[in-house]
């Protein structure tokens, strides 16, 4: 199947019906009305939690669905009511958030509208409307409620599609995890987020920054030491809090984030927390190991806060694509992969298997 084009009227997009069930459909493109536009894709970021959904780990997606959440793309169409309230015309290049909230219920206007349950882009049914909400596919609909930031023309769409972690990032260490000026962090799991944290915690003013991994996350590390980790570590978790004892005195770290899928990674991170640290979990709790128990104990022992996070806030987004227009950090390291949407299915399952693979994006232009 080629590359379509707005002149066939459709649009490529990669379904997922079920665990392990992917289909490359077909879609119309839709009528553009006053209030809402249409996105050529440039380039979607395969992100854990597709391939979590492949895998049968479903939180958020109404399927079937169009999968992609992580993008940036060119806007080709645009309704004249929906550019006034973006503040941009046919032909900008944009990102756009995952978010489509309702800007009603209680989590919108308590100001957490990433926890509207309204769901999602690459999570709603491709019997909504024009099914077109995900990244994985040629164009995406921009629906009203969608939020879009405009983004440089020549930075390549691979390192803008990095913009949600290291927007996450950027917010987890310094918003989320409280980390001060000087502060030590601890970040367990150097995939995508865990590496987006070493850059939130080099943009806070960390003093010290260490990434614990496991022994096969050998390239992971090195790209966690290019981006300013201080130290990285592997080993058991006696060998791992011994290491971060003497790297800090036996102070232990101010603020720890686990990005790691596991859940005896979360008795790591709480193992490795000074007193009164605060500990972020980001990553999904799935794996033997762990126990409420030990945790427990040391939140009560150290008086540790435990925060839990989804997403960023909007404010974080147009910080983020600064910095990555910047030029500052070494974030082509972090891009390993690019598939077109036929190979999509491939793409969810060798950027699981394969620990030197760091973050893949589809790419529609590929043939």
């Amino acid at each position: 199947m080629s590359r379509t084009s707005r002149t066939s009227g459709t649009s490529r997009a990669a379904v997922l019906y079920g665990p392990g069930d992917l289909r490359i459909e077909e879609f119309p493109l839709p009528e553009i009305r006053a209030d809402d536009g249409l996105l050529e894709v440039e380039a979607t970021g395969v992100c854990g939690t597709d391939m979590a959904a492949y895998h049968g780990v479903n939180p958020f997606y109404e399927l079937p669905c169009a999968l992609g959440h992580e993008l940036v793309g060119r806007i080709v169409e645009i309704g004249p009511a929906a550019g006034a309230r973006w503040n941009v015309s046919a032909g900008d290049r944009v990102v756009v958030e995952e978010y489509l909230p309702c800007g009603t219920c209680r989590s919108c206007l308590a100001g957490a509208y990433q926890m509207c349950d309204v769901p999602r882009y690459g999570g709603k049914s491709v019997h909504s409307g024009c099914g077109l909400f995900g990244g994985y596919s040629d164009y995406l609909y921009l629906h009203p409620q969608a939020i879009v930031h405009k983004v440089a023309d020549d930075i390549p769409a691979e390192l803008v599609q990095l913009y949600i972690p290291l927007s996450n990032g950027l917010d987890w260490v310094a918003g989320i995890g409280g980390l001060r000026p000087g502060g030590t962090v601890v970040i367990v799991g150097p995939g995508p987020h865990g590496l987006s944290c070493v850059v939130g915690a080099r943009e806070a003013g960390a003093g010290t920054v260490v990434v614990v991994g496991r022994p096969a996350d050998g390239t992971r590390l090195d790209v966690a030491r290019a981006l300013g980790a201080d130290h990285t570590l592997t080993g058991d978790l006696p060998e791992v809090l011994s290491a971060v004892q003497e790297l800090t005195g036996g102070v232990l770290a101010d603020t720890v984030i686990n990005a790691a899928d596991s859940s005896a990674a979360l008795e790591t991170a709480t193992a490795v927390a000074g007193n009164r640290a605060t500990v972020v979990q980001a990553g999904l709790a799935k794996g033997g190991g762990g126990g409420a128990e030990a945790l427990v104990d040391a939140m009560n022992r150290k008086v540790l806060t435990l925060r839990g996070v989804r997403g960023r806030p909007s404010r974080m987004v147009p910080p983020t694509l600064r910095l990555i227009e910047s030029g500052r950090y070494p974030l082509e390291r972090m891009c390993t992969g690019r598939f077109p949407i036929e190979q999509t299915e491939h793409a969810l399952t060798v950027t699981a298997r394969d620990p030197s693979a760091i973050r893949s994006s589809i790419i529609p232009g590929l043939v």
